[in-house]
């Protein structure tokens, strides 16, 4: 069966990366001997760009990389194959909602290379900063983002009862955004049109490969739509429980390189 796999996707944090946020070995190995024999693997991410890139770097292959849940898409060359950004109008809308109504709440904005914070002090930016290995700017959204005319990805931080009640906030005065959980404590908030299957179908077509010879894994709730999108999709066994549910196939953890176990099964 997994014989007619010609493409793999994978998401990063609790996917690709195990608990110490790097790659295992034999997974890595794996991986580049795949992509030798013409089976490229695509990281697909929440990450900004350079969040990504640095763990492309670590990996060690040269392909396209799908950055803000499927919001901008960058080729070998880091080109920009595809964009879709939430107007700066309502994102300066969504973020004064957020900070009138939830003070405790994190709010992170990105678009393209930006990384955008009110408080560059905070600990839930600090914490990030060290997990993507990437760095924020302290500034406002409408002076940062005044050139591009948008963000690309809300980024919000906090405690799961408080990102459950902004969820439920923005999901009712705001349906026309995409808004969904990466992990009990972040929330990712973007133009409505932006989700992770929506750019494994565009790389699907950039390599003219089928959505059923395809395979991706993921963890979150925010992967769902990429692993049932395509022929193979796996949710991790670290994932939560709703998710596991929803997956067609479920895999062994980060932890013991679940990744690995399906890709090794690929001739």
């Amino acid at each position: 069966m997994k014989k007619n796999i010609r493409i793999l996707y994978s998401d990063i944090d609790g996917t690709l990366l195990n608990n110490h946020h790097h790659i295992c070995p034999k997974t890595k190995e794996k991986i580049l001997e795949l992509d030798k024999k013409g089976i490229p693997f695509i990281l697909v991410s929440a990450r900004m760009p350079d969040g990504v890139m640095v763990i492309q770097k670590e990996l060690g292959n040269n392909r396209p990389v799908i950055c803000y849940s499927g919001g901008l898409i960058l080729d070998e060359n880091q080109k920009i194959l595809y964009s879709r950004q939430m107007e700066l109008s309502l994102a300066v809308k969504v973020a004064s909602d957020l900070e009138n109504n939830f003070p405790n709440i994190c709010c992170n904005s990105y678009g393209n290379d930006l990384w955008v914070v009110k408080d560059d002090t905070n600990p839930w930016v600090i914490r990030e900063e060290g997990i993507t290995k990437g760095k924020s700017i302290k500034g406002t959204i409408t002076e940062a983002f005044a050139k591009a005319g948008g963000v690309h990805k809300f980024l919000l931080m906090g405690r799961p009862d408080d990102s459950s009640d902004a969820e439920v906030f923005l999901k009712k005065n705001y349906p026309q955004l995409s808004i969904l959980r990466s992990n009990e404590y972040y929330l990712e908030v973007m133009d409505g049109t932006v989700n992770k299957a929506a750019g494994v179908r565009y790389l699907c077509g950039y390599y003219g490969i089928p959505l059923e010879e395809a395979a991706a894994f993921g963890d979150g709730e925010n992967d769902l739509g990429m692993l049932q999108a395509v022929g193979y999709g796996y949710a991790m066994g670290n994932s939560p429980e709703q998710v596991k549910k929803q997956a067609p196939y479920i895999t062994l953890s980060n932890e013991k390189e679940g990744i690995l176990k399906v890709i090794s099964e690929i001739d």
